[in-house]
């Protein structure tokens, strides 16, 4: 995607940088504005790579991160491929783009120093603001009523704006990942000497006034919108920020050392909680809890088991971004309508809409950006421009710890999804030159040891590529064309269109590999609607045998036994799933819609638990 040139620098101009930005900018708020296929941003945005390559003689900076970049637009390209939605998935992956270049702004910005920290914190103050002018408190409440009343209060004198409020949660999460950088321009400017000069002094005193205005607006618009996944964040990058600090006094302050208790530290406050996980579970639970509500954690450790089903039936290539919603309800939780937006875990939801690989690579510039922050940590010079990679470290932590409970990534703040990464390219010459290379090795061994697993488990490769085809295509078929009302519920699509592409791909994984669980759910799951019963059974049996975990395959499983009149079997099967969504019902409800009266009895009374 990025032509990169040599790394022969000439002179940039000053004012390039924010033009850069600028633009990137303006391109990536057209691309939210405006859902759909709109490459024509691109020209805005690449108008200061063209400045850059007149006056430089090359477009941009390179970066140890260009490669995994590429590879991750690639798979958001493929997930486009996939989607039975094209025109949601294009938008998703314009906004994927713009945080690439969002990125490469950052990077090219580093001649403007400490101002790039401001301008991060300046967003995070931006978002604060228009989340407290835009809320609906009336509406929408607040989860903790005293944060509803003071933003009822607030909201009094302020017009109401005809403009679109960001949810809380995403606007927490963006305000989280800025916390660092509004702390660390407050402490670059409680730093700075120059207090021998009057005006020097005054100019100092602005700059902390500025700052801790910034950090103080962020914090309380952060706490105003009540997400706990993205307090819960911001006090783990606290938390690590007070070991760094305890780790330089028992370290004297002595790079390597400091690094090395640092994380010893670390690794100790991590084998704690594990222990006190696996001594007292309780209180793992009770803790999780109280983050995420006691009413709720059941219905995530479901949500959470459902999207697995999910992640196992499009491991290559994933179903299609912007997707989830229907394929959650249809595939795994097996409804007719929308019940969740996405899985509250951002891994998931990307394993999910853009395959595993897209995860793989993720997580891989992850790995390259902490080793480049450990090699800068572990330096004894003089820690000033470290203080910037330690501020993106930390937001880099926010990212991660929010991503565990909530999706904020993978919506309209995937902008933000690289910034903290940006950060590494202000590290030394010589050493940004040591670390580029490393990037190129690990990924050259990950083909070559990719290639020996091919070789040696071919049919079971082949056989998951097959299935991962089977429930692409039957995705794009079903729900390209499902919409309730004017359907009433999804198998009736399935006696409509034309499935002999999807099921020819399952039976081919299957030949290739009987007990692959998604070809043998997904034909299972077809022939229950085309009244196969007999052939819906043996499948769904192979399916059950490889995944006994899974409710999606235990409900239909159980629904075989009974469409078959193995009433007691499936009864049993039946018994302790949950039928919060009336999901049970439904399937009693089709029964009596094609006019199978006796099994639509059969599926009433599995349903109430009445054998």
């Amino acid at each position: 995607m990025v032509r990169m040139m040599s790394d022969q620098r000439g002179a940039v101009p000053k004012w390039l940088p924010y033009l850069d930005l600028a633009c990137v900018t303006i391109a990536s708020g057209l691309w939210v504005a405006v859902p759909g296929v709109n490459a024509w941003p691109l020209v805005l945005a690449f108008a200061p790579w063209a400045i850059r390559l007149v006056l430089t003689r090359q477009f941009t900076r390179r970066t140890q991160f260009d490669l995994l970049l590429i590879l991750f637009v690639v798979t958001a390209g493929a997930s486009v491929w996939a989607s039975y939605d094209r025109l949601v998935a294009w938008h998703r992956f314009w906004l994927i783009v713009g945080g690439v270049l969002f990125f490469y702004a950052l990077v090219n910005a580093e001649p403007i120093g400490e101002v790039r920290s401001w301008l991060l914190a300046a967003v995070g103050a931006g978002m604060a603001i228009y989340f407290l002018a835009t809320h609906d408190w009336e509406a929408y409440g607040a989860r903790i009523e005293a944060l509803g009343r003071l933003g009822r209060t607030l909201q009094v004198p302020l017009p109401a704006l005809p403009v679109q409020g960001f949810h809380p949660n995403m606007a927490g999460g963006v305000m989280a990942m800025m916390v660092p950088f509004a702390g660390l321009v407050t402490l670059q400017a409680w730093g700075r000497g120059g207090r021998g000069d009057q005006s020097m002094e005054r100019g100092r005193l602005l700059r902390l006034a500025a700052g801790l205005g910034l950090l103080a607006l962020t914090l309380f618009g952060l706490v105003m919108t009540g997400s706990r996944g993205a307090w819960m964040a911001t006090a783990g990058a606290l938390c690590a920020l007070g070991l760094w600090v305890v780790a330089g006094w028992l370290g004297r302050w002595a790079g390597a050392r400091q690094a090395w208790v640092f994380a010893g530290l670390l690794a100790l406050g991590l084998v704690a909680l594990l222990g006190v996980g696996f001594i007292w579970p309780r209180a793992g639970v009770a803790a999780l809890g109280a983050l995420l509500g006691g009413s709720t954690l059941p219905g995530r450790f479901d949500l959470l088991r459902n999207t697995v089903t999910l992640v196992r039936d499009y491991p290559f290539v994933g179903a299609g971004m912007g997707g989830f919603h229907m394929l959650y309800s249809t595939y795994a939780l097996l409804i007719h309508v929308v019940y969740t937006a996405h899985s509250h875990t951002f891994f998931l939801d990307l394993a999910v809409e853009q395959g595993i690989l897209a995860v793989v690579v993720l997580a891989g510039m992850w790995l390259v950006f902490s080793w480049s922050v450990w090699q800068e940590m572990s330096r004894s010079e003089a820690r000033r421009g470290s203080r910037t990679l330690g501020a993106a470290a930390l937001s880099l932590i926010v990212i991660l710890l929010h991503g565990l409970v909530d999706n904020v990534l993978y919506s309209s703040a995937v902008l933000f999804l690289f910034m903290p990464l940006a950060f590494a390219g202000s590290l030394p010459r010589g050493l940004e030159g040591r670390t580029r290379p490393r990037t190129f090795l690990a990924l050259a061994s990950s083909v070559i040891l990719l290639l020996a697993m091919a070789f040696v488990w071919r049919d079971l490769l082949f056989s998951r590529v097959a299935s991962n085809l089977g429930v692409i295509h039957q995705s794009q078929a079903e729900l390209g064309v499902y919409s309730w009302p004017e359907w009433p519920i999804q198998d009736e699509v399935r006696r409509q269109v034309n499935l002999e592409q999807p099921v020819a791909e399952f039976e081919q994984a299957l030949a290739l590999d009987p007990r692959n669980a998604t070809a043998n759910r997904r034909l299972g799951m077809i022939e229950l609607s085309l009244g196969d019963y007999k052939a819906a059974l043996g499948h769904l049996e192979e399916a059950y045998a490889s995944e006994p975990w899974s409710h999606t395959t235990r409900q239909l499983l159980g629904e075989a036994y009974l469409a078959n009149g193995r009433l007691e079997e499936g009864w049993a099967l039946w018994d302790g799933l949950s039928n919060a969504q009336q999901q049970l019902d439904h399937r009693a409800w089709w029964y009596q819609y094609i006019g199978e009266t006796e099994r639509a009895e059969w599926m009433r009374q599995a349903a109430r638990g009445q054998p």
